[in-house]
């Protein structure tokens, strides 16, 4: 009976219209984001080559023409003359392409001066708000000390962050899990109710209503866990051919704690393999809970969309409270409420000054009160009165 419900689940999941729809434009999101809008998105302080040898030649002219009219001697009021200005940014500039010419990283790492396009930056914050490029800018320095002594081979994607394991990484610190976790709701959001539309095989099934229940939850959240791991080894094998597949030692940036309370915290790093696999307790429980979640909202509720706009008010909720200067809600610590974990890949990093450990404690209890929830509501609403 087990293995006739759970087949009969993932088969209904497969076949539903909606959910091959949501597959299909995630399938066309990766290739999109890896074929083009990557390949096309300029890294922290990249340059553009094309647009560098122009302003060499800009510069060219314009020292030779100063020097040309014997214009060479430095203002009174600046201290300098546009003759030196741009005899010195065409020495820069010069030494900035051969090196890219040469495809030497560490040099290009090593040479401080960069062409910096301001406009492009705003771009950037705006057009890739789902990744966490903004919060891991500011780690460029201790991740290029990595690079310069240790990254064996390094490559230009490799510092740009377009490696594999370096997009997850982004995905997660960003707003990666909230992503993850709407598209579960979306496809899970009519499993329990579907069987209302099927009274005269359902209602009189010899099984055990909760557990009924639990075995349908648990098979949706397989078939979408199988999709989620298929679509990130497609994107993993794609991406890593494309940039590479990076390295699980390469740095990823943390706020370290203080030494006093005397003190500010620091920036740190930490390897990408460890923030992976501290992801994954939160990634797993997060995703069940929300599996439950929408259990008992389909007992309770007992429509499809009307439960699927119930959760993800769950899920969006700390989005109407929250902000930097947020601690405390309705006097207890932010600490002790599920939802300030659900942006996980924050608080590993600790950019939310989070406790790791308490987060998994906290969201444990809350899973113990979503079943003891679903038992109450299972023993409440007979299975004879929610499918008829």
């Amino acid at each position: 009976m087990i293995r006739q419900i759970m087949s009969e689940t993932v088969t209904y999941m497969w076949r539903n219209k909606k959910n091959r729809l949501v597959m299909v434009l995630c399938l066309g999101g990766v290739l999109l984001h890896s074929l083009i809008l990557l390949p096309n998105r300029p890294g922290a302080n990249e340059v553009d080559i094309t647009q560098l040898e122009r302003q060499m030649e800009a510069n060219r002219q314009t020292f030779e023409d100063q020097l040309e009219k014997g214009i060479t001697v430095p203002t009174f009021f600046t201290g300098t003359s546009a003759y030196e200005v741009a005899r010195n940014e065409y020495v820069n500039q010069r030494e900035l392409l051969t090196v890219l010419n040469n495809g030497d990283v560490r040099r290009y790492l090593e040479i401080p001066y960069r062409p910096v396009d301001k406009e492009k930056e705003d771009d950037l914050g705006r057009a890739f708000a789902i990744q966490g490029y903004n919060d891991e800018q500011y780690f460029t320095e201790q991740k290029t000390d990595y690079y310069l002594n240790k990254a064996e081979p390094l490559t230009f994607h490799m510092v740009h962050e377009r490696t594999s394991l370096q997009q997850l990484h982004l995905f997660l610190i960003g707003k990666g899990p909230y992503v993850l976790l709407l598209i579960l709701l979306f496809m899970i959001s009519d499993v329990i109710i579907k069987d209302r539309s099927l009274r005269t095989q359902k209602a009189g099934v010899p099984f055990n209503w909760f557990n009924y229940l639990f075995i349908q939850s648990v098979a949706a959240l397989g078939f979408a866990t199988v999709f989620f791991v298929g679509l990130t080894t497609l994107f993993i094998l794609l991406n890593g051919l494309l940039h590479g597949f990076g390295s699980f030692a390469m740095p990823v940036g943390i706020i370290k704690e203080a030494a006093s309370a005397y003190l500010p915290p620091s920036p740190s790093t930490m390897e990408i393999g460890t923030f992976l696999v501290k992801s994954l307790p939160y990634l797993i429980v997060l995703m069940y809970g929300f599996t439950r979640l929408n259990t008992l909202f389909s007992l309770i509720i007992k429509h499809d969309t009307v439960t699927f706009i119930a959760s993800v008010f769950v899920l969006l909720f700390p989005q109407l409270y929250y902000s930097a200067a947020t601690d405390k809600l309705f006097g207890i610590p932010l600490s002790f409420y599920p939802q300030s974990y659900y942006s996980f890949g924050e608080v590993i990093t600790n950019r939310l000054g989070l406790p790791y450990d308490r987060g998994l404690v906290v969201l444990a209890v809350t899973l113990l009160i979503i079943e003891i929830l679903n038992y109450t509501a299972a023993k409440s609403i007979k299975r004879q009165a929610y499918l008829r």
